[in-house]
Formats: structure tokens, sequence, C-alpha cells
């Protein structure tokens, strides 16, 4: 989004926390016209120090100051949790703080940046808190305490799915400040895509001519054990018919896949390829018919956006997909893709079985989700909707707009 918004004539510099990538800290470089600066380690801090609370802090000390450095008109946070959430609140320490003292010489006037937050997940409760495994509680609690502040705190939000969007608003924001901007791609970060061909992967896996589904996962999204018993519906009607995994669960989750489908008599069509660098992924996920994506109807499933969806119909492949959040916004039912209703194995099995007996409408849908996505979800197209956002975000800030806090309900849902 930074160099389509660049590209758009835009001063845009992202600035980009060093605790997943170390060895670029310090480092400066562009993306298209856009500048990128990867913010140096703190002296004598390690990039899992920074993982820690106080490492946290420090950092977050470190983004606000280099944010106000580059004077800019908005900062859009990427979270509200975390870094960018802790970011966002010592900003907004010092912007009151700077209200104070320029108020009177400045009447009028914005002395400091509007403050834009992006949701893309809701990570509170009932949210990713609840993935196993994922956070302890004492954490739990301070990323839904995060969550809430800066949702409520904001002058804009841009929000991924229109799940969050409702959240947004019972939690206190105006309408017009909550703009829908969902996951979108670059093409010419895909170009290589579209020529891929997946017949190397199907060689090397001696599928021939059986019948392949693809399941791009991490597996947060559905109980691991769910495509093995689609697989057996499936098979009940095509015998040959393989399930190919490109992916894994951050606790192993593809492991209760295998011993689903060892005790459906399944291994020997199960194939797990695991996760792919980025060169090996189009060609891995060309090597099947269609894609099956499934999701629990669940409130993180609804209210995130997927992007491994966005990619499965950029690259052509037919898709049917359980109709949960964001899903429905990507497909058109019957037009670039296929939706079922959640919770139903058979469904998904029913409308896997119809594309793979009928390979010429597969291909029509999947060349009509390719368009979709190059057409409605491009980056170059979805950064009007951020210039909304930052247009509505310096309307809420202006001195003469600014009002009393609406009333927050004491239930959230």
């Amino acid at each position: 989004m930074a160099r389509a918004l660049a590209a758009r004539g835009h001063s845009v510099a992202v600035l980009v926390p060093p605790y997943d990538h170390p060895a670029e800290a310090g480092r400066r470089w562009r993306a298209g016209k856009a500048a990128v600066h990867s913010l140096p380690l703190p002296l004598g801090a390690s990039a899992d120090g920074l993982k820690q609370a106080p490492g946290l802090a420090l950092l977050s000390l470190r983004l606000a100051r280099s944010a106000l450095a580059c004077r800019p008109d908005i900062v859009h946070l990427s979270k509200p949790k975390g870094v960018s959430g802790t970011t966002h609140l010592l900003l907004r320490w010092w912007r009151a703080a700077m209200s104070h003292q320029c108020m009177a010489a400045h009447a009028g006037e914005r002395q400091h940046p509007a403050l834009v937050v992006d949701a893309d997940d809701w990570e509170g409760h009932g949210g990713w808190n609840e993935n196993e495994g994922a956070y302890a509680g004492w954490q739990k609690e301070v990323i839904d305490r995060q969550e809430h502040w800066g949702l409520q705190h904001a002058d804009a939000i841009t929000v991924a799915s229109r799940a969050l969007r409702d959240r947004a608003i019972a939690l206190g924001q105006h309408a017009e400040s909550v703009v829908y901007l969902p996951n979108g791609l670059s093409p010419e970060d895909y170009s290589e895509w579209v020529s891929a061909s997946g017949q190397a992967v199907r060689s090397r896996l001696g599928l021939g001519k059986q019948p392949t589904i693809v399941l791009y996962t991490r597996f947060f999204e559905f109980g691991p054990e769910r495509p093995a018993r689609v697989l057996a519906a499936v098979r009940a009607h095509i015998p040959d018919a393989v399930l190919f995994v490109v992916g894994a669960g951050k606790y192993g989750q593809e492991r209760r896949l295998q011993m689903e489908a060892r005790s459906l008599g399944l291994e020997d069509s199960l194939h797990v390829a695991g996760w792919l660098d980025r060169a090996s992924l189009p060609g891995a996920l060309r090597a099947a018919d269609v894609a099956l994506v499934p999701a629990d109807d669940t409130l993180a499933n609804r209210a995130k956006c997927s992007m491994k969806l966005a990619e499965l119909l950029w690259l052509g492949l037919p898709v049917v997909a359980e109709r949960v959040g964001e899903h429905s916004s990507y497909i058109d039912h019957a037009i670039t893709g296929l939706l079922v209703p959640p919770g139903n194995d058979q469904a998904l099995a029913s409308a896997l079985v119809t594309l793979l007996r009928d390979p010429d409408r597969a291909a029509r849908l999947g060349a009509a989700g390719h368009q979709r996505i190059a057409r409605g979800f491009s980056w170059e197209h979805l950064a009007l909707r951020a210039e909304a956002a930052y247009a509505a975000a310096l309307r809420t800030d202006e001195p003469s707009s600014r009002t009393s806090p609406r009333p927050v309900p004491k239930s959230y849902g």
C-alpha cells in the first residue's frame, strides 16, 4: 500500500521494528517511491530482548520519536496491540501535552499528526487470544485492553473486514471514521504466479492424473481433522482424489490432520509439503485442480481477511470456501468461486466434487476469480480507501471538530 500511496503523490515513510528481521536493523531503502527504514536495535539490545516487555516499551518509544521526526500529517499504525498499540498511546500522550502548550498561540491550527489505526484481526477476547497456546493469561488481558483503547482513541480506523467495522462502531467510533480496507496485493509482486506450472510438483509427488485438492493454510481457521473428513467424503465419489497441504500449524496442527487421515485409511492420499519459500509457492499451488478454504464460524474468522484466499484467486485456482466473514467479499458464489454454509463437511465435499468433475466450469471460475482480485483488490485500487481514512482522520483531528467522546457500551459482545 505504501508504494501505491507514494505513486499517487503522497510522501510516504514506512518505519519497521527490527525484531522480526534483526539483520536489517538500521537499514534504509526504497519501495517504489516510498522510503522504508528498519529501526536500529537499541544499544545493547538483542532481537529476542525486544520481544520482552522492557524491550517492547523501549522500541515503542523509539518508534514514536522516529515517527514524529518525519513531521507527518498522518501516522498510520499497523495494529491496536503490541508495539504499534503502545506507540499509539505514546503519540496520544505527546499530542495531549503539546495541545495544551500550543492551543493559545495557534488556535484552530493542527500542531500534530492525525492518528489512524489499522485493524486486520480481532485480537482480544473471543478473537486470536483464544488460539491454543497463543498468549499467557496476563498477555491476553493486556492485548484486549490495548485493542479496546486503540479503537476508541484513533482519529480514524481502517478495518480489513465488515465485522471489525461493526465492532469499532460499537466501541464508540463514528461510522464515517471507520473505513473498510481489505487485504490486497500488488500485481507486479505476483506477475510470475500467473505463468507458474505445477507439473514438476505433480511429477515429484507421483500424482499423475489424480484429481488434486490443495489446502493452503496455517491451521488456525478450522479444526485440523476436518480436511481429512472432507477428503473422505470426496473420495466416496472420486476414489483417486488426493489432498495436498501447503503450510503448517504454529503448534504442529498438521500432525492431527495426518492422524485423522490415518484413522480413515487415507494416509496415502494426503501429502503435506509444509511451508515453502516464495519462489516455490506458485508452482506448488498450481499442482492442484481446485483449492479448499475451510473456516469455522468464529469471531476470529469473521473478523479476519485472508491473504491466502486472495493469493489463490489471483493464481486463477477455482476455490471452494465456507461462507464466513470476508470470504463472500472476495468470492461471488458461482461466479468467482463456490461458497458453502460453514461447518458442513459434506457441502464442502459436494462442491469440490462438482468442480473436479467439470474442469471447464472450474477454469471459468478460476479466471473470473483472478480478474476480481486484479480489478478490485489491487493496492492501486485500495489506496483510494486509505486516502478516505486519512481525510476522515484530518477532519476528526481539527480543533473545531473535537467533541466529547461518545459513550462506550459496557458489553462488547
